[in-house]
Formats: structure tokens, C-alpha cells, sequence
């Protein structure tokens, strides 16, 4: 749920495979007043506070072209012209709803508009009149592009198709049936030969523009897209959305080159310069990021602004950079180009000392681990999880900042008195793991276990824990960290990968989990860079098992049969 205020409206967007559905409710009506004059159009960049959306450069730099509007309710959007200096130059009039997208042709005599309400506009920009209204899809258009000759337009929707468009008369050239949801970027590579587009459903997808067939599908993003961008010379595809990385991708081999990850929400904007040796992204969170495509690394960006970022872009020249924002559009200066330091990894720690046995049990109780067989396995990233039938699991797939949900039950005989996690080593992840990282760690945030009662569906009750340990922690990375409801801090291995180890969490004594107990288990691990999730695990459940008892003395003989065998005789 995403919340927009603006002019005493507030814009509800829920999404549901980014369907986005609007809801608003208005503020009380004031008294009525006498009608006040409507104040002139800002003439100016600094002046203009509407919400810019999108934006687009004409190849020689001397004219910006900013989309947007009010919100995303059904009032009249904006399209401005603007000169490079942030004069305004005039208007582009006529769409009824928020604008989205904006292109404008290389030699700068076309502009493109796509409105909330699915209709798209085609201008002689010079002139600032209208040419064409294309009216194909169904419901919101979120991108747009024009192809490097300038003789066609793609256009994408929420109804889930590429429509592809002559630009010189307005007519329908192709629709294509593109993704199982919105879709909601799209760009042509350099040379004109290929279509990317970006959908709901996490798929990058290839097309070949002359048939519409498609061509290829990039896969790696694990929430919906929000955009697509070629290099200049077309050898890099750069894919971004709302899983909040960036990717790189080689054109040649459709490979992934590069997961550039440090924004904290949805990344809406990606452009390349103009040399293609940095890549701008905008995010929600109100940063602008820049980045070295080849060190794949993040350099030195601009200040931060108030407000959620949606468009970024370079100015043909790489001077500047315009960033369009929920407050209006700003023209800042390209910084210099410098690598920040890498983000520290988990700390390694120096070697393990030897271990200290641990205490025997009391003789009067012994413990029993029975492994939980999961009935089901959920990855908020979209991973996949084989359950083996011992109940080990292994993950594969999607790789990001995860949440593993997993649903079981108490076995029968049983009573939990603790929950037991195995990371588990396998020769085919990283370093043997058990982590998926690239030096086989991983580090479990939070572990949360939620319970019902005996033979019911439901779990409605957290498990309190009354503390943690295992058999090997990573210095500041125990496994009382994925109990304390602190994100930053967690379980990790640095210094033990390719191992098995195991962390327990004491069920706390006045909980009862008896056979039975319907359980969800949720393994949440949130490290900065995306890739620290566990690849095999087991879990299980901890049982007192008190000692059996002695056995009974034998029963003493009556006098008679004490007697020597002779006198019995």
C-alpha cells in the first residue's frame, strides 16, 4: 500500500501485480469563498512544484520535455516544454489524465505521451501540436519509446500488450500479447532491432521488432519491474524495479553482468550517459544513485531529495542530470565521477578458539531432536524450495534479500520444548555453503515461529523464545540476534562455511506445543547486499525425554521354596 497526499487529496495505490487500483477521499469542503484568480504557470524549473513523472531530452539538449500532473486521480496531466537553461517554453495540452511517460524522437521533431487513462499522443514537438491520438489499450500506459529512426512507437500497458505504432500516420502496426500482468517498461536497443520490455509478473523480455516474436526472457528480478534501458551502444540492458536493484545484462549472451543494489524502495528510473560508462537510478526512497558500469560499483551521486524520485536523466551532454519528483523537477550537476568504498561484508572473525564441551545433561533428563517435514514452502523473493522427504529443504532460484515461510506440524509423541535450525553444506552452493552467498555465508535476521491449537489451520499465536545458542557464531552475528526483533543483527558463519552447523531457540516454558500443534516457521534474512540467504537447511523440534525407569526388584521367594532341595523331598 503506497499513500500519496496532495491538494487535500489523498491517493490510495494498492497493488496487486502492480494493477494498481485508486481510491480517493476528499477533504472536508471548505466555506465557500469568492473565486480567487488562477495563479500563472511557473516559468521556471525552480518554480514548478507539480509532480514530474517522466522526462525526456531532445538529442541536441536544448529542449526537456517533463510529464506528469496532480496525482493519479482523473484530472488534466502535465506536459511541458522546457529549455535547457529551465526556461519554459510552453506547453503540450490535451491529456485528461497523468501523464506517465514521455519520449521525445532524436532529431527532436516528434514527442510521445501516454496517459493514466490509456491514451497515448503523438505531437510535431517544434509546433507543440497534436498529430495523432492512439487510442488501443485498455487502461493505464506506464511507458513508452520511440524507435531510433523515429518511424515507430511502442507503447505498454496495464492490459498487458505491446502495441507497436506507425508514427508517420497514427495507424496500429502490431499488438503483441507480452506478459501475464502489467506492462510496465519498455525500450528499443540502439540499432532498432529489439524491443525489452519490463512486467508485472518479475520477467525481463526480448522481441524482435521488425515480426513481434520474441526473442529471449531475462529472469533475476524478483518483484515487478519498473524499467529498462539500453547503453548507447547497445552492448548493456539495464532492468530495475521494485525488488530494489538495479541489473546489468550483456546484450550478446543476455547474461547477467552485474546486481547493483543500496536503494531502500522501489527503483522507478535507469539511464546510462552518454558515453555509457555510468548508469543514474532513481528511487522512492528520494536518492539518485549513480554507478560505474564497469566496476559495478556505486560512485558519488547527488544530495538526496524530499521526496519519492520518479524519473531521472542525463542531459545529452553529461553536464546534468534532471530529476523529476513528487515536489516538481530539478536540473542538478553530473557529480564527478568517484567509486564509494564497498559496503563491508560481515565481519570475519579470528580463529576459533578450541571449543569448550559442553556441560553433560542432567542425568534425569536427555533430549530428542524429530525433524519437521514441511507441507509447504513460501519465498517472498520467488524462490523455490525442494523439500526432501526427510525434510531437509534446498533453495534455488530468485536470489535477494528473502523471507522463507514454511508450514508444519508438531509430530506425533512430541512436545517442543525448542526449535533447531540446521544450515546444511552442499557441494552446489558457493563455497559448499550452507549460505548462497558467493563465500558460502549467510546471515538468518529473524526467526519467528507461529503456533495454533492441536488439529486446527490456524496459527494465531507468536512462540515466545527464552533464549539462543549454536554450536558456531560469527562475532557480532549470534544466534540470540534473530530473537531480539532487531533486523540489523542476526546469525552468520563467516569463518565456519562449508560446514553444518545448528542454532536452537528455547521455546519459552509457560508455551506448549503438543503433537499436533500447527506451525509457521518464517526464516527472514535481510543483509544489505541481497545474496547472504540460507541454500539448504533443516529444521526440527526438541523434546525432553525423561530417563526409563529402573527396573522393579524381583519379588522375594516364599519361605518354603527357600528351603534346600533335599528337604523338600
Amino acid at each position: 500500500m503506497r499513500r500519496f497526499a496532495h491538494a487535500g487529496i489523498v491517493v490510495c495505490c494498492v497493488v496487486a501485480s502492480l494493477g494498481f487500483l485508486d481510491c480517493a477521499v476528499a477533504a472536508d469542503p471548505a466555506p465557500a469563498a469568492a473565486p480567487t484568480a488562477v495563479p500563472p504557470p511557473a516559468s521556471n524549473l525552480p518554480a514548478f512544484t507539480r509532480w514530474v513523472i517522466a522526462a525526456d531530452y531532445a538529442r541536441d539538449g536544448a529542449t526537456l520535455v517533463t510529464a506528469g500532473g496532480e496525482s493519479l486521480l482523473y484530472r488534466p496531466g502535465d506536459v511541458v516544454v522546457w529549455k535547457a537553461d529551465g526556461s519554459r517554453v510552453g506547453d503540450l495540452a490535451g491529456h485528461p489524465t497523468a501523464v506517465w511517460a514521455v519520449k521525445v524522437s532524436k532529431d527532436g521533431k516528434l514527442a510521445a505521451t501516454a496517459g493514466y487513462d490509456g491514451l497515448v499522443k503523438l505531437w510535431d514537438l517544434p509546433a507543440r501540436t497534436l498529430k495523432h491520438d492512439l487510442k488501443k489499450h485498455k487502461g493505464w500506459v506506464r511507458s513508452l519509446d520511440l524507435s531510433p529512426d523515429g518511424t515507430k512507437l511502442a507503447s505498454v500497458g496495464e492490459d498487458g500488450t505491446v502495441v507497436l505504432w506507425n508514427t508517420a500516420d497514427g495507424k496500429e502496426i502490431k499488438t503483441i500479447a507480452a506478459h501475464a500482468g502489467p506492462v510496465t517498461a519498455v525500450g528499443f536497443s540502439p540499432d532498432g532491432a529489439t524491443i525489452a520490455t519490463g512486467g508485472g509478473d518479475k520477467l525481463v523480455k526480448l522481441w524482435d521488432a521488425a515480426t513481434g516474436n520474441e526473442k529471449g526472457k531475462l529472469e533475476g528480478h524478483s518483484d515487478a519491474l519498473w524499467a529498462v534501458a539500453y547503453s548507447p551502444d547497445g552492448s548493456k540492458l539495464a532492468t530495475a524495479g521494485a525488488d530494489r536493484t538495479i541489473k546489468l545484462w550483456t546484450t550478446s549472451d543476455s547474461k547477467e553482468f552485474a546486481t547493483l543494489s543500496g536503494h531502500k524502495d522501489w527503483v522507478t528510473s535507469a539511464s546510462f550517459s552518454p558515453d555509457g560508462t555510468r548508469l543514474a537510478s532513481g528511487s522512492l526512497d528520494g536518492a539518485v544513485k549513480l554507478w560505474d558500469v564497469n566496476a559495478k560499483g556505486e560512485q558519488e551521486g547527488p544530495e538526496a531529495v524530499k521526496s519519492s524520485v520518479w524519473c531521472v536523466t542525463f542531459a545529452p551532454d553529461g553536464k546534468t542530470m534532471f530529476v523529476g519528483s513528487h515536489a516538481g523537477g530539478k536540473l542538478v550537476p553530473t557529480p564527478a565521477a568517484k567509486l564509494l568504498p564497498p559496503p563491508p561484508p560481515p565481519p570475519t572473525p579470528p580463529p576459533a578458539p578450541a571449543p569448550t564441551p559442553s556441560p553433560a545433561p542432567a542425568a534425569s533428563v536427555t533430549q530428542k531432536s524429530t525433524n519437521l517435514v514441511p507441507t509447504e514452502f513460501k519465498s517472498m523473493a520467488g524462490a523455490t524450495g525442494a523439500i526432501a522427504a526427510d525434510g531437509t529443504v534446498t533453495v534455488s532460484g530468485n536470489l535477494a534479500k528473502d523471507t522463507y515461510t514454511l508450514k508444519a506440524v508438531v509430530p506425533a509423541g512430541t512436545e517442543a520444548k525448542s526449535i533447531k535450525l540446521e544450515a546444511l553444506p552442499d557441494p552446489s552452493l558457493p563455497s559448499q555453503g550452507p549460505g548462497r552467498a558467493g563465500n558460502g555465508n549467510f546471515v538468518v535476521s529473524t526467526v519467528a515461529v507461529l503456533y495454533g491449537a492441536p488439529g486446527s489451520n490456524e496459527t494465531p499465536t507468536k512462540v515466545k523464545f527464552s533464549g539462543a545458542k549454536a554450536d558456531y557464531e560469527q562475532p557480532n552475528y549470534v544466534a540470540a540476534g534473530a530473537i531480539d526483533d532487531k533486523p540489523e543483527t542476526g546469525w552468520a558463519i563467516s569463518g565456519g562455511t562449508g560446514k553444518e552447523h545448528v542454532a536452537t531457540f528455547d521455546v519459552a516454558p509457560d508455551v506448549k506445543l503438543p503433537a499436533g500443534t500447527p506451525l509457521a516457521i518464517t526464516i527472514d534474512q535481510q543483509y544489505a547486499d541481497g545474496t547472504h540467504a540460507l541454500g539448504k537447511f533443516r529444521i526440527s523440534v526438541v523434546q525432553d525425554v525423561p530417563p526409563a525407569a529402573a527396573p522393579a526388584p524381583a519379588a522375594a521367594k516364599p519361605e518354603a521354596d527357600k528351603k534346600p532341595e533335599a528337604e523338600k523331598k
